[in-house]
C-alpha cells in the first residue's frame, strides 16, 4: 500500500518545521529588537533539547516496527511517561538557571512556554508514528502543519499587538494545545484503534529498546546547540541572535533531508527484514546523492545571496558573519548525513553504535565549546560545529559501511 500524497505533505511539513523559528525570529526582531530575538533563539534550542526526552527516540523505532512487536498502546503509554520526564526536566532546568541568577523572569517564562509547545509536539508525534505505520504519513504531516500554523499565527498577532514576548509565548502554547485537542482525536478515531490499559512490562521493553536512540537524539541536539549554550554563557543576547540568524539555513538542510526520507522508512525497514539488500542499497545511495545536491545548492545560494537575504529578513546587518554562515552550512551538510546514517543504523537495529558515536562527540564538545567561544566568539562557535558534525558523520558512515557491507 502506497500513499502518493506522503511526499507532498511531508515536504510541506518539513518546510514549516524548518521555517518556524525563522518566521518568529523575523517578527520578534522587528517588534522587540535583537535582545528578545536572542531569548527566542535559546527558547527554541532548549525546547528542542528537552523534546528529545519527550520523544525518547521512539518515532524511528515505532515507524520501522515492521513485525509489530509492540502495540500502539505500548508506544502511547511509553510516550506519556517520557513526557512527564520532559516536563520535570524542563522545570528543574529553568528554576536552576533562575537560582543561579542567570535567567530573569521573562526569559524563564518564554523558555517554559516553548517547552510546553514541544511537550504537545512530543505527544502528537506518537500518533504521527502510528499513522506512518499505517502508510498515512500525510495525516501526521497535516496535523503538524495545522498545529504550527495556529501557533505562529497567534504568536505573530500577539507580538504585533502587545510587543510582549512573554504574552506571545504563552498564547502560542495555548494555541498549540487547542489545535491538538481539536484535530487529533477526530483523526485518530477514524483509524479504529483503541488505547488499551497500561502494560508496564511492554513499556519497560520499549524504553530499553529506545534508550540508545534517546541518548543519541539528546546528544544530537546538545552537540548541535553547544555553540549556543556557550554563547549564552559568555556573550550577549545580541550576538546570540545574530548567530541564530546565520545558523538558520543549517537546519534547513537537515530538516529537508529528513522529510525526504521519512516517507520511505517503512519501505526500507521491510526491505531489510526481507533481506532485499540490493534494493535497500540503491535507496541509500540515491538519498546520499540527493543530499549532496541539496547541500550544494544551499551552499552556492548562501555564498552569493545568504547574507543579503538574511540581513533583509531580520532587518539586521549580518555582513560580518558571512564566514561563520558558510562554515555552519558545511557543518549542516555533515549533520544531515549523520542524521540519515543514524536512521539506517536504527533500521538494522544497531542503536548502540549511534549512542557511542554521540557520546564521543559530546565529550569533545564539552571539552572544546567554552574555550573556542570564549577566545574566538561566534567564529569559534562555527568552527566547533563544523568539527563536531564532520567527526560524527564520518564515524556513522564508517560503521554503516561495515555493518551493511556497502
Amino acid at each position: 500500500m502506497k500513499n502518493k500524497n506522503g511526499y507532498v505533505w511531508n515536504s510541506a511539513a518539513g518546510f514549516l518545521n524548518a521555517g518556524e523559528a525563522v518566521l518568529l525570529s523575523m517578527v520578534v526582531t522587528r517588534t522587540n529588537g535583537l535582545a528578545d530575538a536572542g531569548v527566542l533563539s535559546m527558547a527554541f534550542a532548549t525546547g528542542n533539547l528537552l523534546m528529545t526526552i519527550g520523544k525518547f527516540g521512539i518515532r524511528s523505532y515505532q515507524s520501522t516496527d515492521a513485525e509489530e512487536m509492540f502495540s500502539f498502546s505500548d508506544y502511547f503509554w511509553t510516550r506519556m511517561i517520557t513526557i512527564v520526564m520532559m516536563a520535570v526536566a524542563g522545570t528543574l532546568y529553568v528554576f536552576y538557571r533562575i537560582w543561579q541568577k542567570e535567567y530573569g523572569g521573562q526569559k524563564a517564562v518564554v523558555i517554559l512556554s516553548f517547552c510546553f509547545i514541544y511537550i504537545i509536539e512530543s505527544l502528537e508525534d506518537v500518533f504521527a508514528g502510528f499513522y506512518q505505520q499505517k502508510y498515512a504519513i500525510d495525516t501526521g504531516a497535516k496535523l503538524f502543519i495545522f498545529r504550527w500554523s495556529c501557533i505562529l499565527a497567534v504568536c505573530t498577532w500577539e507580538l504585533i499587538i502587545t510587543k510582549d514576548l512573554c504574552t506571545a509565548a504563552i498564547a502560542g502554547a495555548a494555541a498549540g494545545l487547542m489545535a491538538f485537542c481539536i484535530s487529533n482525536p477526530l483523526v485518530f478515531s477514524g483509524f479504529g484503534e483503541k488505547i488499551t490499559r497500561l502494560n508496564m512490562e511492554h513499556v519497560k521493553r520499549v524504553l530499553q529498546q529506545c534508550f540508545p536512540l534517546f541518548a543519541a537524539s539528546f546528544m544530537t541536539i546538545y552537540v548541535a546547540n553547544a555553540p549556543k549554550y556557550a554563547i549564552d554563557r559568555y556573550l550577549t543576547e545580541e550576538v546570540q541572535a545574530c548567530y541564530g540568524f546565520v545558523a538558520m539555513p543549517v537546519f534547513v538542510i537537515e530538516l529537508l533531508n529528513a522529510f525526504l526520507y521519512q516517507p520511505i522508512l517503512v519501505h526500507m525497514a521491510l526491505e531489510w527484514k526481507e533481506r532485499r539488500i540490493d534494493r535497500l542499497k540503491v535507496r541509500i545511495k540515491r538519498q546520499c546523492l540527493i543530499l549532496i545536491g541539496v547541500s550544494g545548492i544551499c551552499l552556492l545560494g548562501a555564498c552569493f545571496l545568504g547574507i543579503p537575504v538574511l540581513s533583509a529578513l531580520y532587518g539586521t546587518d549580518l555582513s560580518a558573519y558571512k564566514t561563520e554562515m558558510l562554515l555552519l552550512l558545511c557543518g549542516g551538510a555533515a549533520y544531515a548525513y549523520a542524521g540519515y546514517f543514524s536512521v539506517l543504523l536504527t533500521i538494522i537495529r544497531k542503536q548502540k553504535i549511534i549512542m557511542s558515536g554521540y557520546a564521543v562527540i559530546s565529550v569533545l564538545s564539552f571539552l572544546l565549546s567554552n574555550k573556542l567561544v570564549r577566545h574566538a566568539g561566534a567564529m569559534g562557535a562555527a568552527v566547533l560545529y563544523l568539527l563536531l558534525m564532520t567527526v560524527l558523520a564520518g564515524s556513522f558512515g564508517t560503521a554503516l559501511r561495515r555493518e551493511m557491507q556497502l
